[in-house]
């Protein structure tokens, strides 16, 4: 059955939940928060489509003490100050709230506009705008894939390249001690030279000086 709304619009409250709410004590204090059931119009059985993201909606506020329905707390409240007087702590409502549906690709963050079925939904996926950011989403989708495959692939080129490497050392290690092996052979060569170079040279001053005695001795032999 319809509930009307301070406003001009309505809400459709099931009669069981209508008469149930007639029955409650008028003075029960407090806020209390009814969900209403949602409309099966255009739903699937395996859930709402992709990015149709399902939010709670409130719909209307009810004086517990008359039943009047208000779309804001604020015009509530001012009702309230008249319909409760003289018994302020009492007073009491029903927050009525529904599941709608909002698209989470055209609706980023706190959703603005909500839709009461699927089918209006669809409708609205059908339009420009939804289809454009949907290619768009697509598209990022798409380079995120590709970024994860090349990412993944030099990770596994990665994983092969230890034995290189470990290959290249030694290759290293290698040419390093040969080339230490001719260092050292070249200036053990030099140092022998040297070695022979002094001798001789120590070698000949001796020589001259023995030829020498030996000439001196055999001219005093011959006098």
């Amino acid at each position: 059955m319809p509930l009307h709304v301070e406003g001009g619009s309505q809400v459709q409250v099931p009669r069981a939940l209508m008469q149930a709410f007639l029955q409650q004590d008028p003075n029960h204090p407090g806020l209390e928060t009814v969900r209403l059931p949602a409309p099966s119009c255009g739903a699937d059985e395996g859930g709402p489509p992709q990015h149709c993201r399902e939010v709670e909606t409130e719909l209307c506020l009810v004086c517990r003490r008359c039943g009047r329905a208000y779309p804001q707390e604020s015009s509530l409240l001012a009702h309230q100050r008249s319909c409760y007087l003289g018994n302020q702590q009492r007073r009491g409502a029903l927050r009525l709230v529904q599941v709608r549906y909002c698209c989470s690709l055209c609706e980023l963050g706190v959703s603005t506009r909500t839709y009461t079925t699927v089918s209006e939904w669809r409708r609205h996926a059908e339009t420009l705008q939804h289809q454009m950011r949907l290619e768009a989403a697509q598209e990022r989708q798409q380079q995120q894939q590709q970024q994860q495959q090349y990412d993944g692939g030099a990770q596994s080129g990665e994983e092969t390249n230890p034995l290189t490497d470990e290959m290249e050392d030694v290759v290293n290690q290698i040419t390093l001690l040969a080339a230490r092996a001719a260092a050292e052979s070249t200036t053990g060569q030099l140092q022998a030279s040297d070695r022979v170079g002094s001798q001789d040279n120590n070698n000949g001053p001796d020589a001259k000086r023995q030829k020498l005695v030996q000439e001196v001795t055999a001219l005093a032999g011959a006098r």
